[in-house]
């Protein structure tokens, strides 16, 4: 990773921020809002005094008895109100959320004399969000801790309008992540930069509506993460336990036909509290854990074995197997976590904090051929870190600003490593070139047979550095309306480094099969071929915002404009029939006098320096502006109607930006050269809408109906991009903004809130989702394969029309509980094969099983004095269901397919492992039952 801004010049920017306006960084916050009246008499109370108890945070009434506070952070408060003469009232349970308002309204008694007793009222928690302008689902720390989920992201797909990772219908990587207010999203792919532990959420949600305009870079949706702070009050826990899958679909799932606790470990350590009381506060959060997978390969053979299976008759194959026959994890992932949150109260109205995350992955990238060869798999590794530094600085009692500066980073590495998979792996790094690679003859293998040797030749570098500053000002400028408006800067740096490792010129000339000696010496291929992709890329960001929240009785609109500015920092190519500036075949490239008819003797060839005079240019910076309204209309206490509508921009992936650079292609075997990426692909394009319902049904029952369009355009693809090389022997596609997408959907969904011991929540989707191609390389794929790309809207692949997702909790506070999680899918779509009888390829026009899964999640608590241990246990897949999310394409099923009914019937010689095996795919399963049972200590 390289780059020309370092942290010290960022700091300097920070200090005189700071310095020149007195701002502090600030994160995601609610608002507090009300009126205080006279109980006896209904007049306004002014000057009355509201505190958020607690905290520095507090207004007093105006004129009319009316009060707002703003930049309150995500959590439930206690909430006082008090005036000379006037019995102080005290709101217990008070919740706030990020974006959103909670009204508080006060009611004082008269007094003569002044008592220090005070009316204390249990807030009750409105089942209708009358400010709710988009459809926004909110999860809190309590709602995290019923639930059976270890990950933020099992989370996110309980969410309505979410399946299977996509959001409304979207692509992957269309949603952004934000943590404490500054976005955290890996611009390379659209993922998450680090994960964010579950015991660490205050509050997360989900914005699948039309968003407002100060969020950006995103078409599908939103994801806003409020970690926790730490108090007065020390406070800590240690949570640890074990697990293991069990299933008795053994026959799919290799070796998970008994329990074994260590199989999962997990530690987890959180502490919080003071480092100055009322000034400087601290959490804490450490965890690793650790996943054996529940895909298992046997070791029949390593990676060095020699076997010659390449004679027509498998009777005569010679079969060296030296495996020890161990059940060998392929499917392996552990986590180490660690988050350090730093909030200082310099002032009441000044306040700072830092928030660093590190999150290291270590896993292993699953291949079925690898199979009875489970070493030869390559392994992976995932680092990100992020630092936040944000603040707040009050100005006023109606404004105040806020802004932020951070830095993330994200590493990822692939490569082969047979060293044993331990805790130390995720903090040091093995040398990928000094493993025991093998001939690449080893990898050989006839039709429907596992390998019997060979290594993956794959080495992978890839990282991405963010540096980020933004600056917000919100003022409530009149009772009914607050205004907020800000800045940002993104800067960039994207490296990659792709190899396909090469043999020695004389390893490659040898036969393993003839000398025995199946190793090899490694050769990194020259940069100037297409095994060895390297870039570095350094593009910008810059947007701003404006946008008024309008709250009045009868109406809520929030309206905004947002305008983004992207510097690619890429090139394209100034001649594209010829694309390769290494191996050009234009004879005017080739040389500089070319003229038709001249003796080879007196061309002069060009270098590569002459030719990058000429070759590129420049891709052109881009802009778009992007208008979003939303509106609520209270219609009644218990009921509101709610409309959004926007248009949002996204820059594609820089994957697609960036893909092979230099544009390395080379005229060989076919005339079909592959795919270039375009640093001119323009923002891809989304108009989103929506109008519902929210409806209070009875004291605890809501129901919320929304019905949703999306209009997608412009997305990254290879529709009709066909580009003829010079002389016209060969062609090649690249990225082009050609694809685009429709998506049409309802969402019913019933609440029902905490009473009597009993929540619940049930959540139906109706959706349709199609576009032309599911992914943006799916048309050139599909011309390569010899058919017609689509040019008409058909089911996406995630295209699942039913889901359905229901949670139901039962508990005692402080005592036990227990909650059960249960999804269902119709199914997703899949492309049939094309047979003799069906003349037409009809992509995506068979449909796959539906789906069914339920999770369990139980505890019990115990009091020990001054600490409290909980006992829990979790179960997922309860009933051991096996969901079909892959299948074979003859058939429809994972489980059938009539390639296998017909080679068997020919009763072919089965040397490597019984045919069936072959036909018996768990990665198009959903992972078996998986029981983990621990315990947390508290204090």
């Amino acid at each position: 990773m390289h780059s020309d801004f370092t942290v010290h010049r960022f700091a300097l920017f920070f200090v005189l921020l700071v310095t020149n306006t007195g701002l502090l960084f600030g994160g995601n916050t609610g608002k507090l809002a009300g009126r205080v009246t006279d109980a006896a008499t209904g007049e306004p109370l002014v000057g009355a005094t509201v505190l958020v108890e607690g905290t520095v945070l507090g207004a007093a009434t105006d004129v009319d008895g009316n009060y707002v506070i703003l930049n309150v952070p995500p959590g439930i408060y206690t909430v006082r109100a008090s005036t000379v003469g006037y019995q102080p009232e005290v709101y217990q349970n008070v919740r706030v959320s990020i974006d959103l308002t909670t009204t508080i309204d006060f009611k004082l008694r008269q007094t003569v004399v002044e008592l220090k007793e005070e009316v204390v009222v249990t807030a009750e928690r409105p089942m209708v969000q009358r400010d709710l302008t988009a459809s926004t689902a909110v999860v809190g720390a309590d709602e995290i801790k019923m639930l059976p989920v270890t990950e933020f992201q099992q989370v996110l797909q309980l969410q309505a309008g979410v399946v299977g990772g996509h959001v409304r219908g979207g692509r992957s990587g269309e949603l952004a992540y934000w943590i404490d207010g500054v976005p955290i999203t890996d611009v390379y792919n659209g993922s998450t930069v680090v994960d964010v532990n579950t015991n660490s959420i205050q509050e997360m949600q989900l914005v699948s509506g039309a968003f407002n305009a100060e969020y950006g870079q995103a078409m599908s949706g939103i994801v806003n993460i409020t970690t926790r702070d730490g108090g007065n009050k020390f406070t800590g826990s240690m949570t640890t336990y074990g697990g293991s899958y069990l299933t008795r679909h053994t026959d799919i799932f290799w070796g998970q036909d008994r329990f074994r606790p260590d199989n999962i470990r997990d530690v987890e350590l959180s502490l919080s509290g003071p480092l100055v009381t009322d000034k400087l506060f601290f959490y804490t959060n450490i965890r690793y854990y650790y996943n054996r997978g529940y895909i298992y390969g046997i070791r029949k053979f390593n990676p060095w074995d020699i076997s010659d299976n390449t004679l027509p008759n498998p009777s005569q194959w010679i079969i060296r197997a030296t495996g020890d026959g161990a059940f060998v994890p392929m499917n392996p992932w552990a986590k180490a976590y660690a988050q350090t949150k730093l909030s200082w109260r310099i002032t009441p109205t000044f306040q700072l904090s830092y928030n660093f995350i590190l999150d290291n992955d270590i896993g292993k990238d699953y291949d079925f051929g690898f199979r009875l060869n489970p070493d030869g798999i390559l392994s992976n590794w995932k680092k990100g870190y992020t630092n936040i530094l944000t603040a707040t600085k009050t100005l006023s009692s109606s404004t105040f600003f806020t802004a932020g500066l951070s830095y993330f980073f994200r590493d990822e590495r692939r490569y082969l490593d047979y060293s044993a998979f331990t805790f130390e792996k995720m903090f040091t790094r093995q040398d990928p070139f000094n493993q025991a690679y093998v001939h690449t003859k080893l990898l050989n293998a006839p039709e429907a047979t596992f390998l019997t040797g060979g290594t993956n030749m794959f080495h992978g570098v890839r990282n991405t550095g963010t540096y980020l500053g933004k600056f917000d000002i919100t003022s409530q400028m009149t009772l009914h309306h607050q205004v907020k408006a800000g800045l940002e800067v993104r800067l960039h740096e994207l490296y990659l480094h792709y190899i396909n490792l090469q043999m020695s010129s004389v390893d490659r000339d040898r036969d393993p099969l003839r000398d025995g000696n199946p190793f090899v010496q490694i050769v990194i291929p020259s940069t100037e071929t297409q095994d060895n992709q390297i870039y570095l890329h350094r593009p910008k960001e810059f947007s701003a915002y404006v946008q008024d929240k309008m709250e009045y009785k009868n109406i809520v609109v929030n309206f905004g404009v947002r305008f983004d500015w992207f510097d690619p920092d890429g090139v394209v190519l100034s001649d594209p029939s010829d694309p390769n500036i290494y191996v050009p075949i234009n004879p005017y490239h080739i040389y500089k006098n070319y003229a038709p008819g001249m003796p080879d003797s007196l061309l002069i060839p060009t270098t590569v320096a002459d030719r990058r005079a000429y070759w590129y240019k420049p891709a052109s910076k881009k802009w778009q502006l992007s208008p979003r309204v939303g509106v609520a209309f209270p219609i009644t206490d218990r009921g509101v109607i709610h409309f959004s509508y926007g248009l949002f921009f996204q820059v594609p992936p820089f994957e697609r930006l960036y893909e092979n650079p230099d544009f390395k292609l080379v005229l060989g075997g076919s005339t079909n050269l592959g795919i270039i990426g375009n640093a001119d692909l323009r923002p891809e394009q989304t108009t989103n809408g929506e109008v519902g319902v929210q409806q209070q049904l009875t004291d605890d029952i809501s129901v919320d109906v929304t019905g949703y369009f999306r209009d997608i355009r412009y997305l990254a693809g290879t529709l009709n991009e066909i580009i003829p090389v010079f002389g016209g022997t060969a062609i090649y596609s690249k990225y082009v903004n050609s694809d685009f997408g429709n998506v049409r959907g309802i969402v019913v969904s019933l609440d029902k809130k905490y009473s009597h011991n009993f929540t619940a929540t049930l959540d139906y989707t109706f959706q349709i989702a199609k576009g032309n191609a599911s992914d943006p390389a799916a048309s050139f794929n599909m011309r390569n394969s010899g058919v017609l790309p689509e040019t008409q809207l058909i089911p996406l692949d995630w295209d699942q029309r039913h889901t359905v997702n229901l949670t139901v909790s039962y508990s005692i506070p402080n005592n036990w509980a227990i909650s059960l999680v249960g999804q269902y899918g119709s199914g997703g779509p899949y492309t049939p094969r094309a047979t003799a009888d069906v003349g037409a390829f009809i992509f995506n026009s068979g449909r796959k099983p539906a789906t069914f899964n339920v999770d369990l999640n139980s505890y019990k608590m115990f009091s020990l004095g001054k600490f409290a241990l909980t006992l829990f246990a979790r179960i997922y897949n309860l009933f051991d269901t096996k969901n079909q999310y892959g299948v074979f394409d003859d058939t429809g099923l994972a489980d059938f397919s009539l390639d296998y009914q017909h080679l068997i019937q020919t009763n072919p010689p089965q040397r490597v492992a019984p045919l069936i095996w072959w036909y018996t795919r768990p990665q198009y399963y959903s992972a078996p039952r998986r029981i983990e049972i621990g315990a947390t200590v508290q204090f």
